[in-house]
């Protein structure tokens, strides 16, 4: 039988399971609910933990020249970097992320980030202010972000924040970030309501809702 890896117990009154990206089983218990309870509540979802897992070591798998930083995403493409005699940084036809030959060892993944950053916050404005017109919606303020739990967020101000990981993912998923943001200007929770004004905007919301777990291991790159 598989077995949590942790078990975290506070004053909520149910159970509940979490497999986590790193592939940590988690469960989270009522401080007075006895270690038998816990083990059946585990034993009942060993199917579905085991899903969870092979799903999780199939990225892995799939990404493990991008988790090493031997390739690099951007629009759900992977990008070789090559060393060339240029000036700055550039992208070409042939999937390669170009960087100055003169580049310190130390510093290619520091250099990178900050190109990233920069690209997002020119691809990422462009692409807000075109889907605002489409869907007569306008934020306040748009910033770049660093965060390592998620890919964008909304405040009541109309301040919008993107993660600058977000040009990592495919263009499908990239509007789906966005939308999402947009629609909580008008819904600043995840309600039925939500869901539904999201779903008005990208009929296959729920598919791309799905789509994007797959690369929520991004989220911890270039730490």
């Amino acid at each position: 039988m598989i077995t949590p890896d942790f078990i975290e117990r506070s004053n909520r009154k149910t159970l509940s399971l979490a497999v986590m990206k790193d592939g940590n089983v988690v469960v989270k218990a009522p401080i007075s609910v006895k270690d038998e309870i816990i083990r059946r509540f585990v034993e009942d979802k060993q199917n579905w933990i085991r899903e969870k897992l092979y799903l999780i070591n199939q990225t892995k798998a799939k990404f493990d020249d991008v988790t090493n930083y031997k390739k690099f995403m951007l629009y759900g493409n992977k990008y070789s970097l090559f060393l060339s005699d240029v000036r700055k940084i550039e992208v070409n036809d042939n999937f390669q992320i170009v960087m100055p030959r003169k580049t310190e060892e130390e510093k290619i993944l520091k250099n990178l980030k900050t190109w990233y950053k920069k690209t997002a916050k020119q691809i990422l404005s462009d692409r807000l202010a075109f889907l605002e017109s489409r869907l007569r919606l306008k934020s306040q303020i748009m910033k770049i972000s660093d965060s390592r739990g998620r890919w964008g967020s909304c405040n009541s101000k109309g301040v919008i924040c993107f993660n600058w990981r977000v040009i990592m993912l495919p263009p499908r998923v990239i509007d789906y970030v966005i939308v999402h943001e947009l629609c909580h200007l008008v819904e600043m929770n995840h309600s039925k309501n939500f869901w539904k004004l999201v779903e008005k905007f990208l009929p296959n919301a729920a598919e791309l809702k799905q789509e994007i777990k797959e690369y929520g291991f991004l989220l911890t790159t270039f730490n």
